[in-house]
C-alpha cells in the first residue's frame, strides 16, 4: 500500500466517522436526549479528523488542478472517494470550532481555480450550508471564533462566484441560493464590533462580506451594498483593482495596510521614470518599478516601529527647509556685521573703551579679516550653529536610512531606483555635513555653502540643474580638449613671443607653467577675439600678421568651436529634458498607464478619464495592492496568488490590457438583451 493510499483511507474512515457521529447526534436530538456523547467513543474534535481535513486541503494549495480532481475523481482507483462531497457533507454536521474552520479552507482550496470542482459543491447545496453558517448565532463566550467562522464562510462563496460574468449559468445558480439580505446584515454586526474584544477578526469578517457584496454588486449593476459603502468607508480602509484572469476581468478587494507610506520623492519618481515607448513597455516598468517601491515600504516600516527614526524620516522636510533657513537667515545677518576694521574703528570707540567682543578688531593686526559682530552675536550664532548641525545630521540620518538599501557598488539596469555608492549626492550631503561644522568655527561664514541646497526645495530648479548637467560625460570631454589648446599656445608663446608679455599687466610668462596659467587667465576672460595681450616691442606691421594669425585661430578654436559646443551641449539638455517631459505629460493625460486605453475611446464609451485614473485604474491602488500581497500572510484566493506570481515575474499578463469592466459590463448588458 502507497503512502498516499494509506492517507486516503485514513481520510476517509476520519469523515466518514465524523459523519456517523452526526447522525446519531441528530437521532438523539429527535429521540429528546441530552447530554454529552462521551460514551460513543467518536469525539468530533479528534485531532486525527483535523489533520485529515488538513492534509486534503494542503494537498491542493496553489491551485494544484491535478492533485483537485484526483481527490475529487481518482479514475485509476476500483473504490474512488469524492473528497470534495465528504467534506460538503462534514460542514453540515459540524457547526462550531476548528474543525468547521478547516473544512471551509480545504473546500476552497479544493475548488479555487477549478469550475468543475465548483459545480460539483454547488450541486451539493453548498451554497445553503454557507448560508446556515453566515446567519447562525455567535456564542457570546466565543465571539472571536465565530467572526473568523463566518471571514471563510465569505471567502469560500467569494471563490464560487470568482471569474464570473452576468451570463454566465453557474454564477446565476450561486446568487439565486445567496441569502443577500442575511450577508447585509451580518457585515453590520461585524462592524458593531469594531473597538471590541475580537475587533480585529471582526474587521476581517466585515471586509471579506463587504468584497462579497461589491463582486456581486458590480457583476449585476446593483447596488447591494448600500448605506454600508459609507460605514465602510469610514471604519475600514478597503482598495480595488481590476485584473485580468483567465480571460476575464476580475475586481479584487483588499484591505489597505495601516502601515507603509510611498514617500513623495518616489512618487514623483515613478510619474516620470516610467519607460513610455509602448503600452508593452509601460506596463512592464510599471511593475518593475513597484516591485521596487513595495520594497521601499517594506524597509520603512521597519524603521518606522522605532519612534525616534521614525520621528527623524517621517520629518525629512523639516531638516530640508531648516539647514537653508538658518543659512540664510546667518548670511542676512552678516551682511550688516561683516564690515572692513578701519571702518569699524574710525565709527566708533575712539574713546578707548572697546567692547570686549570687539576687541580683536581693534588689535593692531591688519591680517585679521573676521567679523566684527554687534554684542550677542556669537551666543546666536552658537545657537542657531547647533540647530543647523542637528538638522545636517538628521537629514543625512533620514536620507541613508531610507536609501541604504538602493545604494549599491554595481551598476544594474533593471534597477529603477538603484543609488550608486559614488552619486554626487552622497558627496554634496558629506560636504554639506562639514561645513555645518565649520559654520560655527568661522562664525558663520561657511554657511554660505547650504544656500544651495533652495535647489533640493524647489523642483524647478531642480530640473534647471538636470538640464544643465544632461550632458555632464560630454562637457568633462571638453575640459581637457580645452586645457591642451591653452598649453598649445603658451608653448608657442613662451617659444617665440615671452618678452611680448607685460608683467605689471598680469601677463606673466617667464617660465611656460606661468605662461600657462596666463594663457587660461586670458582665455576664460570676454574678448572681441583672441587673447589680446600687450605685445610689448612688437610694434611693426609685420608682427601684426602674426598677431592674426595666432588670435584668429585661437578665437576660431577656443571661442567659436569650444565655447559654442559646450553652449550647444547644455541647451540639448534642456530641449531634451523638457521633450523628454512634454512626451510623458502628454502619455499620463491621454492614455491610461495600466490598460492603454484613450482619453478619447473612454469618453466615447460614457466613461469619465477623471474617474477611470482616479478609480478604476488608480497606479498608487495597483502599488498598494502588490504591497499588500507582498507582506499578507493569509490564504490567497486563486485571482490573488496568480497576480502575485505574475508580479514577482515583472509579467504584466494580468493587467487589464486594452479593457476596463466598465466597458465589459456595457458590451455584456447590450448582448443579453
Amino acid at each position: 500500500m502507497s503512502l498516499f493510499e494509506w492517507c486516503s483511507e485514513n481520510i476517509v474512515a476520519a469523515i466518514e466517522g465524523n459523519n456517523q457521529l452526526c447522525m446519531i447526534q441528530a437521532m438523539r436530538d429527535r429521540a429528546g436526549i441530552d447530554g454529552p456523547m462521551d460514551d460513543i467513543g467518536i469525539v468530533s474534535t479528534t485531532p486525527i479528523i483535523r489533520l485529515s481535513v488538513q492534509l486534503i486541503g494542503a494537498m491542493c494549495e496553489g491551485q494544484y488542478t491535478e492533485m483537485q480532481n484526483y481527490l475529487r475523481l481518482q479514475d485509476n482507483k476500483l473504490v474512488s472517494h469524492n473528497f470534495l462531497v465528504m467534506l460538503i457533507r462534514l460542514l453540515h454536521c459540524v457547526r462550531s470550532g476548528e474543525l468547521l474552520m478547516d473544512t471551509m479552507k480545504s473546500i476552497n482550496s479544493m475548488i479555487s481555480a477549478n469550475d468543475a470542482a465548483k459545480e460539483t459543491a454547488i450541486e451539493n447545496d453548498i451554497v445553503e450550508i454557507l448560508n446556515s453558517i453566515v446567519a447562525s448565532e455567535a456564542p457570546a463566550n466565543d465571539i472571536e471564533n465565530a467572526q473568523e467562522i463566518k471571514a471563510n464562510a465569505y471567502a469560500l462563496l467569494s471563490t464560487l462566484v470568482e471569474q464570473s460574468n452576468m451570463l454566465s449559468e453557474f454564477y446565476d445558480k450561486v446568487r439565486e441560493e445567496l441569502d443577500i439580505y442575511t450577508l447585509q446584515s451580518e457585515i453590520n454586526n461585524h462592524l458593531g464590533l469594531l473597538g471590541t474584544e475580537g475587533g480585529e477578526k471582526a474587521q476581517t469578517a466585515a471586509f471579506k462580506g463587504y468584497a462579497l457584496l461589491k463582486k456581486i454588486s458590480s457583476l449585476e449593476k446593483k447596488d447591494f451594498v448600500g448605506k454600508l459603502d459609507e460605514e465602510i468607508s469610514q471604519k475600514l480602509k478597503v482598495g480595488s483593482v481590476e485584473v485580468q484572469w483567465k480571460g476575464h476581468l476580475e475586481k479584487v478587494y483588499y484591505p489597505i495596510p495601516k502601515s507603509g507610506h510611498v514617500r513623495n520623492k518616489i512618487r514623483e519618481e515613478l510619474i516620470w521614470g516610467i519607460n513610455r515607448k509602448s503600452k508593452f513597455d509601460k506596463q512592464r516598468d510599471f511593475l518593475i518599478w513597484s516591485q521596487e517601491i513595495v520594497e521601499d515600504v517594506a524597509h520603512q516600516r521597519y524603521f518606522m516601529s522605532v519612534p525616534f527614526i521614525n520621528w527623524i524620516m517621517a520629518h525629512e522636510i523639516w531638516w530640508d527647509w531648516l539647514v537653508f533657513l538658518i543659512a540664510l537667515v546667518v548670511q542676512l545677518w552678516l551682511l550688516k556685521e561683516w564690515v572692513d576694521v578701519p571702518w569699524v574703528v574710525k565709527s566708533k570707540y575712539t574713546n578707548g573703551s572697546v567692547p570686549e567682543h570687539l576687541q580683536k578688531c581693534y588689535d593692531e593686526n591688519p591680517s585679521f579679516i573676521g567679523v566684527c559682530p554687534s554684542e550677542g552675536f556669537y551666543f546666536t550664532i552658537v545657537c542657531l550653529g547647533t540647530v543647523h548641525l542637528l538638522a545636517c545630521i538628521f537629514l543625512v540620518l533620514s536620507y541613508f536610512l531610507s536609501s541604504y538599501h538602493r545604494i549599491s557598488l554595481k551598476f544594474n539596469p533593471n534597477k529603477r531606483m538603484l543609488i550608486q555608492w559614488h552619486s554626487f549626492y552622497h558627496f554634496y550631503l558629506l560636504a554639506l555635513l562639514i561645513c555645518s561644522c565649520l559654520g560655527i568655527w568661522s562664525e558663520g561664514i561657511a554657511y554660505c555653502f547650504h544656500l544651495f541646497h533652495i535647489a533640493t526645495l524647489f523642483d524647478l530648479l531642480g530640473r534647471v540643474i538636470r538640464g544643465a548637467t544632461t550632458h555632464a560625460d560630454q562637457l568633462l570631454v571638453c575640459v581637457p580638449f580645452a586645457a591642451i589648446i591653452a598649453y598649445i599656445y603658451a608653448i608657442i608663446y613662451f617659444g617665440a613671443f615671452r618678452k611680448m608679455f607685460d608683467n605689471t599687466k598680469m601677463e606673466y610668462c617667464d617660465t611656460l607653467g606661468r605662461c600657462l596659467v596666463t594663457v587660461l587667465k586670458n582665455s576664460l576672460r570676454p574678448s572681441a577675439g583672441g587673447h589680446n595681450y600687450s605685445w610689448k616691442g612688437r610694434k611693426s606691421f609685420d608682427d601684426l600678421w602674426m598677431r592674426l594669425l595666432i588670435d584668429a585661430s585661437f578665437w576660431i578654436l577656443f571661442t567659436v568651436i569650444g565655447l559654442n559646443v559646450v553652449t550647444s551641449l547644455i541647451l540639448d539638455g534642456f530641449r531634451q529634458l523638457k521633450a523628454e517631459r512634454e512626451r510623458a505629460l502628454k502619455d499620463m493625460t491621454t492614455l491610461c498607464t495600466v490598460c492603454g486605453l484613450s482619453k478619447d475611446h473612454l469618453t466615447t464609451n460614457g466613461i469619465s478619464w477623471s474617474t477611470h485614473v482616479e478609480r478604476e485604474h488608480n497606479i498608487w491602488s495597483y502599488v498598494t495592492f502588490f504591497y499588500y500581497l507582498q507582506e499578507h500572510d493569509g490564504r490567497f484566493s486563486a485571482v490573488e496568488n496568480e497576480v502575485l506570481q505574475k508580479f514577482q515575474k515583472a509579467d504584466p499578463s494580468f493587467l487589464p490590457s486594452g479593457r476596463c469592466i466598465s466597458i465589459d459590463t456595457k458590451v455584456d448588458l447590450e448582448t443579453k438583451k
